[in-house]
């Protein structure tokens, strides 16, 4: 784990801090986390990463797509040669359930990053998985990510029950089981990151088919997909590029 002196290093060298301090005054949102940032940011840049899916949006949706601009600057040509049945490099798409929220963070993209976000609405509704209560978004991005961030909904946007149960009780934890129904077409080395939410992720460790590790930064759950490559030749994604446990 970083401490808060690398944290902070990180937040100046790779222009986070000076993207933060341009964007305009922001009297509605939380400020920004700089621990949570940096660990997404390094993330996304480290491996590197090229499809980020987001459930919920804010100042995560800004630096993730500072980071992938950073990474089409860094790896562009060589990633668009070999990864060459991907349609959606270098993109960003967040889910909310909250338009007002979608909007404020529309508003505050900066031009340079607009082009690779993608926003979308999209209520959420009480579900089951197993037989188990959970919640799902009722549309999901049509992308096939290599990096999830996992930070909504709000319990408070989850409509309907099932046999009664629903999630306006304060004391029920939030319980999304998006990851499950994408898992199948997840590629090896995939990255899923979690804010807090340490029951929901309990159900997806329980409940995910393939082999994973897990590991906890601080208040972050990092689950990683740990699967030889797809084949020889790397032409979809993430799972060409010799992450550890792949062939």
């Amino acid at each position: 784990m970083n401490t808060p002196a690398e944290d902070e290093d990180y937040w100046d060298a790779s222009g986070l801090r000076s993207l933060f301090e341009n964007l305009p005054a922001d009297p509605v949102a939380l400020r920004p986390d700089v621990n949570d940032l940096v660990r997404l940011h390094r993330l996304v840049r480290t491996r590197p990463c090229v499809t980020v899916v987001e459930f919920g949006i804010g100042c995560s949706t800004i630096a993730l797509a500072h980071a992938m601009d950073q990474n089409e600057q860094t790896h562009g040509e060589e990633l668009r040669t070999r990864l060459a049945r991907n349609s959606q490099l270098f993109q960003v798409f967040s889910v909310d359930a909250n338009q007002r929220w979608i909007d404020h963070t529309a508003s505050r993209l900066p031009t340079h990053l607009a082009a690779r976000v993608h926003l979308s609405h999209s209520t959420v509704s009480a579900t089951t998985f197993g037989g188990r209560l959970c919640h799902t978004y009722d549309t999901l991005p049509n992308v096939v990510p290599d990096f999830i961030y996992l930070d909504g909904p709000d319990p408070a946007d989850v409509t309907g029950a099932v046999n009664g149960l629903d999630f306006s009780a304060p004391e029920r934890t939030v319980m999304a089981a998006d990851i499950l129904l994408m898992e199948p077409t997840l590629l090896p080395g995939t990255v899923i990151v979690v804010d807090g939410r340490e029951n929901n992720v309990r159900f997806l460790t329980r409940n995910l088919q393939r082999p994973i590790s897990l590991s906890v930064e601080g208040d972050a759950s990092i689950i990683e997909f740990v699967e030889p490559r797809l084949g020889r030749v790397d032409v979809i994604g993430v799972d060409g590029r010799g992450r550890p446990g792949q062939s």
